[in-house]
């Protein structure tokens, strides 16, 4: 009786959720208010586990990040679920073509899969000035108001997550929605520029409406936000991401590759093959030889050419096969 008792104490034990770990990476847009810690509260409230860390001093940019040791070693500190990333609230509006965010963008990516390989980025989409940005009005004029500037963020943070197979926050545009339907609601500082406190909070639900892919709407954390304007804001932010998850590429299922990074041959008729996957490997080959390893060494017998195979599972259970040659000549002989 008494251990019967015991197992149905266990059974009525509330289950703890699965933490969900997630860095984020930005500037004083990410850290006015503390959004991550408002993102975390929200989560908690609805009954996820949360963990955040945040590397984001004031005026950065993904470039500055990308050569940052304090940012690298947050990076490398743990194995990450989400890692967001913000862009300056200027370049990220401007012509990538000209800024590179892009290609700062997918290097932080690499640098982040190589330390993370099941981690997903999370691009940060922020929001216009609230009058545009008037200074660059005969260079940039589409960035002259609020509008103009808002689209050339959505535009570029969504060709961001796209390139990189991860998701839009749609934080610029839920707050483009919050202006048009509640202009009652500040969101912004008096600088036109940082977030309010109701700013960042409508942040934070994007954020978990975008990590979770579900509602925050009914959460009872509204930090000191009105409670109305808090109803309000979670409800934005609910419709904004869940309305239009294929925009926001949130449907994305992470991939791998089992392509070699590279081979190389330091012995005439040896061949060694070099993938930095974390996961399970095997490689076959035609001259017989197999491998489980993440560098495998093959040998020619014979003068040639030779397939190989490689099938990689990644840590989050994503499968890739990867065919490809080599040929070895040696004077058309055999070799011993």
């Amino acid at each position: 009786m008494r251990l019967a008792l015991f197992v149905l104490l266990l059974a009525a034990l509330p289950v703890r959720a699965q933490q969900t770990d997630v860095l984020f990476i930005g500037n004083s847009y990410t850290a006015t208010n503390g959004l991550p810690n408002l993102f975390r509260q929200i989560a908690l409230s609805l009954g996820d586990t949360v963990n955040t860390t945040m590397q984001a001093p004031g005026g950065y940019t993904l470039a500055n990040h990308l050569f940052d040791p304090a940012t690298q070693n947050a990076i490398a500190s743990q194995q990450w679920d989400y890692v967001v990333l913000q862009e300056q609230s200027l370049r990220g509006a401007l012509p990538t073509n000209e800024t590179f965010s892009d290609i700062d963008a997918t290097a932080l990516n690499y640098d982040i899969q190589e330390s993370s390989e099941c981690a997903y980025p999370v691009f940060f989409m922020t929001w216009g000035y609230a009058n545009g940005y008037n200074l660059t009005s005969w260079e940039y004029p589409e960035l002259n108001t609020y509008a103009g500037m808002q689209q050339a963020l959505r535009d570029n943070y969504t060709q961001f997550a796209l390139e990189n197979e991860g998701y839009v926050s749609p934080v610029g545009w839920a707050w483009k929605h919050v202006r048009d339907m509640h202009p009652d609601i500040e969101l912004y500082q008096a600088d036109e520029s940082h977030p309010s406190v109701a700013g960042t909070y409508l942040a934070a639900c994007v954020f978990y409406c975008t990590i979770f892919r579900q509602s925050c709407v009914g959460s009872s954390f509204t930090s000191t936000v009105d409670p109305t304007d808090a109803a309000i804001l979670q409800a934005v932010a609910s419709a904004t991401v869940l309305d239009s998850v294929d925009t926001w590429n949130l449907n994305e299922i992470g991939s791998t590759d089992a392509e070699p990074t590279s081979q190389s041959s330091e012995v005439d008729g040896v061949i060694t093959f070099h993938h930095f996957g974390q996961g399970q490997h095997w490689w076959t080959c035609s001259n017989g030889q197999t491998s489980t390893e993440a560098e495998p060494t093959f040998t020619a017998a014979w003068d040639g050419l030779y397939t190989y195979t490689h099938v990689y599972t990644d840590p989050c259970g994503h499968t890739d096969t990867y065919t490809g040659n080599f040929s070895s000549v040696y004077h058309g002989h055999r070799r011993t």
